[in-house]
């Protein structure tokens, strides 16, 4: 009993007896009391476990002392990768210091202000290369920054997200990204940004050197009053005039004719010459859901480009709501129908529909005007209509001379001295005699001049060899055509 009596319970921890270290570090008073014992035997040890325990505790100390400054403290901005404001950071990060002592990076094809071309004559692609998946730390106008890369998990896909961060007021940061946003226009001075969708957001996919329109070889009198039209448009004050009036400040075009007469690139010309960046529509990449925030994504200042929309399933007329992945195939039988789920109707409300954007341009191109929806093309969606048929005496004398008439930049030849501008016109309307009008699009006929750049002699005497050839690949392109349908009906009958 008196065993028994004496005997007395451990004391429990009062609150005075936890160590404040467990504020920071949960769990510090168990791996004291571990270590306790050891220190009691060997007292050599206690200052290495004693350098280890501060080493160890103070890295959690200073991250959360760091943490908890960076939460109060700290401005930061967040730039997802599919934003074009990305590819502005990621520019001005690339020539950094302190992006080319990361550990850890990106390597991509590089920007470049100017063209670089070896003794070959092929371009050069610089790589250059971004910090990626880390923080990198520099100093930007006397205050510290601190650029991090992260993936985030968008449903069943990553993203990555990058974040720049500094303490104190978010002037300097904006600062910061007014800068990224200067050098990234300074490289894209003269260029046309081209613009795609993917994963229902828009990005950024190339950069094209502006083509002057005096090398769009079209009507004349169809390309001016094309200038003058979106000129009229685009003026400052055309938004103030359209709203007064209650009509949407909006203009479409439908550009249509046969193939490799010029409508993609007159499409890119133009946006160059108005300075516009390019977004060119997939319909048969989206469906409803995706096309409507597509739509509510685009500036009020762009030219939207729908190519080829004949032969992507909005061509046929509307059976009710019937998907455009179930309409017939056009009939040239030239491309499998569209997997999306799409209806027309889809379309027509993303055109002008109460959320359509307005103060951009549309431009449509097709090489069947007659299989297009009349409700596609009505006034109001399509202001509009602008033939581009093969080429005519006109345009085969123009495109003869801008081939071999000589340009401003051009490198001349010392073994192929080129004839003068009088010389060439003479040659061009040799040209333009032998080769019938409406047969060849310019696309043949330039594809055929820039072969023989060398001399346009050469151009004008084998001229009728070319013709002839041409006529034989058509004539046996029609034949395999033919066969395959043969073969297709056969199939489904």
């Amino acid at each position: 009993m008196a065993t028994l009596n004496s005997t007395t319970s451990p004391t429990p921890l009062i609150p005075s007896q936890v160590s404040v270290l467990d504020f920071f570090v949960p769990g510090s008073t168990g791996i004291l009391a571990a270590i306790e014992p050891v220190l009691d035997m060997n007292s050599s040890a206690r200052p290495l476990l004693l350098c280890m325990l501060l080493v160890f505790l103070g890295r959690h100390v200073c991250r959360y002392i760091w943490g908890a400054a960076e939460t109060h403290f700290a401005s930061t901005v967040y730039v997802q990768a599919s934003s074009e404001v990305y590819d502005m950071v990621g520019l001005w990060t690339a020539s950094q210091p302190f992006a080319h002592r990361a550990r850890s990076s990106l390597a991509r094809v590089g920007w470049r202000r100017s063209v670089v071309v070896d003794e070959d004559g092929m371009q050069k692609k610089p790589l250059y290369y971004s910090p990626w998946k880390g923080t990198f730390y520099f100093v930007y106008n006397k205050h510290l920054f601190w650029f991090r890369s992260v993936e985030e998990k968008l449903g069943i896909r990553t993203e990555e997200v990058v974040t720049v961060s500094c303490f104190g007021s978010p002037t300097i940061l904006k600062q910061f990204f007014n800068d990224c946003r200067g050098a990234y226009l300074k490289i894209t001075k003269n260029k046309t940004t081209i613009f795609e969708h993917r994963n229902g957001k828009w990005k950024r996919t190339s950069l094209k050197s502006i083509r002057p329109i005096s090398t769009i070889v079209i009507a004349e009198e169809d390309k001016q009053g094309l200038l003058r039209d979106i000129e009229n448009f685009l003026e400052p004050k055309a938004p103030i005039w359209y709203t007064n009036r209650g009509i949407p400040h909006r203009k479409g075009y439908l550009l249509y004719g046969p193939p490799g007469t010029g409508k993609s690139s007159l499409c890119l010309s133009l946006a160059g010459r108005f300075d516009l960046d390019v977004y060119i529509l997939n319909i048969s990449a989206a469906d409803g859901h995706s096309l409507g925030a597509l739509f509510a994504e685009l500036p009020s200042r762009c030219l939207l480009l729908l190519e080829d929309v004949d032969a992507v399933g909005v061509a046929q007329p509307r059976q009710g709501e019937t998907d455009i992945t179930q309409a017939k195939e056009d009939a040239t039988q030239s491309r499998p129908p569209s997997q999306g789920k799409l209806s027309l109707s889809d379309i027509l409300n993303a055109l002008d529909g109460v959320s359509a954007q307005e103060g951009r341009l549309l431009m449509m191109t097709t090489n069947h005007l007659d299989h297009l929806d009349r409700a596609l093309i009505r006034a109001g969606r399509v202001d509009k209509k602008i033939e581009l048929p093969n080429a005519d005496k006109d345009v085969i004398f123009r495109l003869f001379c801008m081939i071999f008439k000589k340009a401003e930049g051009d490198i001349p030849d010392p073994k192929q001295p080129a004839e003068d501008d009088r010389t060439v016109e003479e040659f061009a309307r040799d040209f333009a005699r032998e080769v019938p009008e409406r047969e060849f699009s310019p696309a043949e006929i330039q594809s055929y001049l820039v072969e023989h750049r060398g001399s346009a002699r050469v151009a004008v005497e084998k001229v009728q060899e070319w013709m002839d050839r041409t006529r034989a690949e058509r004539s046996k392109m029609a034949r395999a055509d033919s066969f395959m349908e043969v073969s297709r009906s056969s199939v489904i009958n």
